[in-house]
């Protein structure tokens, strides 16, 4: 990689820092923050459908991005999310949060992730695609314990202000980077270019709509404490930092995507209906959860550079990655609701994850044989 490319991508690294604090220092409490505003977890389920379903709905709206521009557009809109849920004076705060959250992964993920593939090369693009989330998961196992802290201790309000300012810390980084052209996107063309990588992004944000909703609704249930609630997520994020520097180095020596995403896509599936089993036994469950998180930190580095590999270009996988993942999420928040409706609780989700996750496995297999 040549030097241009190399410190460009280390600019870009830290620009995603700012997006990655507030994520594992702030959006990880946002359920917990509703519940204790008195919303019921089918309020909490529908803000996160309404958060990735807006996204879905955005995403055909968009003709052409300025690749720097949009993604500082992004972080200003995830501000805007932040600062209007400062105090709740009225429900529909959380609502019109979701739907600029929406538009934050709109402005800020497509291009990223683009911009993204283009600065890295195929030989070594799974280890650094692995960095990328190697640094969601480091940041992980340190700031929800942190921010869990200053939760018990003071407010949430605290947590979101450090968060805000990361965030326009992060908008004022975006200038280091010189400009980086447009992306032009047409949705319709770009499905139709990249339908053999459809199946397998949707079983990925199935589950990741199932386990993103899910477990914190199972975590409400079982402490009451956000010291506590951050204590978990810090383990999840020790789990998966350890799982994405492995991952990256496994994939670049064997010159092999299709063993890790096999692999921990059928591990994590079956860790997944474990901890449908489990559910109600917080120490088993706790561990069963811990083992799909690493199963997922190896897997996802590796279907995010096979989505780009399958494809014909990096614009078209990314924009397509974001556009079917978040129907998947959308699906798999129904999926919690209806469970919530019909048996009163989220067991039987976690199975239904875990499936989605098999049902990976075999997409991925019958597209890259």
């Amino acid at each position: 990689m040549g030097d241009g490319r190399t410190s460009e991508l280390k600019k870009l690294y830290v620009f995603q820092l700012a997006n990655t604090f507030s994520e594992q220092f702030g959006w990880n409490f946002i359920f917990l923050y509703a519940f204790q505003e008195h919303f019921s977890a089918v309020q909490i389920a529908l803000y996160f459908m309404l958060e990735f379903g807006s996204c879905v709905l955005f995403i055909p709206l968009v003709s052409r991005l300025d690749i720097v521009k949009s993604m500082r557009w992004g972080l200003y809109l995830r501000i805007l999310a932040f600062v209007l849920i400062l105090e709740f004076f009225w429900w529909g705060q959380l609502y019109i949060a979701g739907v600029l959250l929406g538009g934050f992964i709109t402005l800020f993920w497509v291009p990223y992730n683009a911009r993204y593939l283009q600065l890295t090369k195929d030989q070594n693009r799974a280890q650094a695609s692995t960095l990328l989330f190697a640094m969601f998961a480091v940041t992980g196992a340190t700031l929800p314990i942190i921010a869990g802290f200053l939760m018990q201790l003071y407010n949430f309000q605290l947590v979101l202000v450090i968060c805000i300012a990361v965030l326009a810390a992060g908008m004022l980084a975006t200038f280091m980077l010189p400009p980086a052209g447009e992306m032009k996107i047409d949705i319709a063309r770009m499905l139709r270019n990249t339908k053999r990588i459809h199946w397998m992004l949707i079983c990925e944000g199935l589950w990741q709509g199932i386990f993103w909703l899910a477990v914190p609704l199972g975590l409400i249930l079982s402490f009451t404490r956000s010291d506590e609630y951050g204590a978990f997520y810090s383990f999840l994020g020790l789990l998966g930092g350890a799982a994405s520097l492995f991952a990256g180095r496994w994939s670049d020596k064997a010159k092999n995507r299709g063993l890790p995403i096999m692999a921990s896509a059928v591990a994590g599936g079956i860790f997944s209906v474990a901890a449908s089993i489990f559910l109600g036994k917080l120490p088993l469950w706790t561990a069963v959860t811990g083992c799909v998180y690493f199963c997922i930190y190896i897997l996802f580095p590796f279907t995010f550079t096979a989505a780009d590999e399958l494809s014909k270009s990096s614009a078209d996988a990314m924009t397509v990655r974001e556009f079917l993942t978040n129907i998947g999420r959308v699906a798999g928040g129904a999926v919690v609701v209806v469970s919530i409706i019909l048996t009163g609780g989220i067991a039987p989700v976690f199975a239904i994850g875990g499936a989605a996750l098999l049902g990976l496995a075999v997409c991925y297999y019958r597209v890259a044989r």
